[in-house]
């Protein structure tokens, strides 16, 4: 059985499974709705998801709300780095239009905005946590999925330090200046 470290990793990696196989349908994943497709083990959920069972340890996912870290303390061992990297961009692509959307107006809702920008400034943060300490560039170690391989085969220097650096910053920066055009939520 696999393991996420967080429900939000076992989502992440679900839509992931669910976009790049052809076999599985083109929707969603579905909410975690207990007791329909999560059970309750004595030391983790077990979710039921249409890319296998994936379990999620109380302890694993407790430590990560406890710091305020989404996706999970270490290193993924479920999602490897040029996947975070292409969520990364799925989120930022999704904060930029309805950021261009958003005009401040009382009716509209900002949370779609700031939430996209901040996903995408975490799951780059997941591929950075790749990177070894001093190194310049991800391990060939931490790419294994077959998405993975072949798009980093395409753009060898989407794992470089200095271009995860500056996504991070790009995207931190974007949602700081949004937060500061349109005041505290």
């Amino acid at each position: 059985m696999l393991t996420a470290r967080t429900l939000a990793e076992a989502q992440v990696y679900v839509s992931l499974t669910t976009v790049i196989d052809e076999s599985l349908p083109a929707v969603q994943p579905a909410p975690i709705e207990p007791g329909v497709n999560s059970v309750e083990g004595s030391d983790a959920w077990t979710l039921t998801t249409t890319a296998g069972e994936i379990a999620v340890p109380y302890a694993s996912e407790q430590a990560a709300r406890t710091v305020g870290s989404r996706f999970g303390l270490g290193v993924s061992s479920l999602v490897d780095a040029v996947q975070w990297v292409l969520v990364a961009e799925a989120y930022a692509r999704r904060a930029q239009l309805a950021d261009l959307a958003y005009t401040g107006e009382p009716d509209q809702d900002r949370y779609a905005v700031e939430l996209n920008w901040e996903f995408a400034a975490d799951a780059t943060g997941e591929a950075l946590k790749f990177l070894p300490e001093g190194a310049e560039n991800v391990p060939e170690s931490g790419v294994w999925s077959d998405l993975g391989t072949q798009t980093w085969a395409q753009n060898p220097q989407m794992l470089t330090r200095s271009k995860l650096v500056d996504d991070l910053q790009h995207y931190r920066g974007t949602l700081d200046d949004f937060r500061a055009l349109y005041g505290p939520a």
